[in-house]
Parts: structure tokens; C-alpha cells; sequence
């Protein structure tokens, strides 16, 4: 199996034009790239968005200042690329969604994102459980296609991809809390979309 490249080597190799270290940064971060950008934009452009991440990388790699991780530069990169396809599609204003205070998301969750209560069921049916139902997986990503872009975006990212909040707040280019305020309101719509599943059985 071939060693994954450290963030030195690999930026040194890029540098000098190296054709291996192009296929390691490849290897390496296509599949995060693409993860990345599905989670603002959605599948069906995630991988166009991916290989031009890549390119765009490739070209400016001069520009890297090393002032962040490597990934996390890429990661920027790609968040860019797939915001930009976003305003180019007129869809809906990121920042819409977003307000400053509090919300009624509050009573469920703690200060530091837990839930307050968790549902009453999951005791009995853990979410690892209730995904082994295909019903309770097409109604999971019914809500998540519902939620607003940028919650989807900031849900996916922090829960999915299990990015820290500093690497968020590159991608997207806000503020570590209306990402929170945003991942207490998707959370929110999936704590009431599963509440309502384990009492009907349905959406």
C-alpha cells in the first residue's frame, strides 16, 4: 500500500513539479475534496467541483503560505469553488438563514452542541440501528435535502465529515458562531424528523 505523502513533502514535490507528488495529492485528497464539496452543492456537481479544487490547487500552490494545514487550504479551495457554483446557479443567499441571538434551538441543546434530552427512543433505537431501516434512510435524506443550504452545508461538514470549527470557518467563510446557531437549527430538523418517525413510522 503506498504511504501517504506528509504535508512538506508533498508541497515541496508540488513545487518542483514532481509528477508523483500531483498523483499523491490526488490520491490522497480527491475523495475529501469531493466529500467537501457534495456537502455545499450537492452530489451531482460534487465531483466537477473536486477536480477543479484539484487543478485550481495545483496552479496556486505557489500562493500556499502555510499559515494553515495543507488540507485545510484545500479545503478552502474546494468550499470556494463550490460556493462560486452556487451564486452562479441563483440560488439562495447563504447568510439568510442566519441570525444573531438565540433560538428556540436552545432548549434542546447544551452550550457545547450535546443535546439537552436526548429523544426518548434512542435507548431502544440507537441511530445506528434505526439507519439498518431503508425507510428511516430515505426520510433521513429527505430532511437533510429540505434543510437550507448552508445548514445542510455546516451539518454535513461538522457531523459527517467531523471538521473542527476553525476548518468550517475557512471553507465557508463565517463566523464560528452562525455556524453554531446553524448546526443547532439543522440539528434541530433531524431531532424532530426522527421524534416523528419513531412515533408514526413514516416522514
Amino acid at each position: 500500500m503506498t504511504q501517504p505523502w506528509n504535508d512538506q513533502g508533498l508541497l515541496q514535490g508540488l513545487l518542483d513539479g514532481d509528477n508523483a507528488a500531483f498523483e499523491a495529492l490526488v490520491r490522497q485528497y480527491h475523495g475529501p475534496l469531493r466529500r467537501v464539496a457534495a456537502a455545499i452543492i450537492g452530489e451531482a456537481q460534487a465531483e466537477e467541483v473536486a477536480q477543479e479544487s484539484l487543478i485550481a490547487a495545483i496552479r496556486q500552490i505557489h500562493l500556499f503560505e502555510g499559515r494553515s494545514s495543507l488540507k485545510t487550504w484545500l479545503f478552502t479551495i474546494a468550499g470556494n469553488q463550490a460556493k462560486s457554483r452556487l451564486r452562479k446557479d441563483k440560488r439562495e443567499v447563504f447568510l439568510e438563514d442566519i441570525t444573531e441571538g438565540g433560538s428556540f434551538t436552545d432548549i434542546l441543546f447544551k452550550p457545547d452542541g450535546h443535546w439537552a434530552q436526548a429523544p426518548s427512543a434512542w435507548h431502544d433505537d440507537s441511530p445506528e440501528s434505526l439507519l439498518s431501516y431503508e425507510d428511516f434512510r430515505d426520510c433521513l435524506d429527505k430532511t437533510l435535502q429540505r434543510l437550507p443550504e448552508m445548514q445542510r452545508a455546516v451539518l454535513s461538514l461538522r457531523e459527517f465529515q467531523g471538521l473542527d470549527l476553525e476548518e468550517i470557518c475557512n471553507i465557508l467563510d463565517i463566523s464560528a458562531s452562525n455556524i453554531r446557531v446553524l448546526v443547532h437549527r439543522a440539528r434541530a430538523q433531524v431531532y424532530a424528523m426522527i421524534e416523528h418517525y419513531e412515533e408514526t413510522g413514516t416522514c
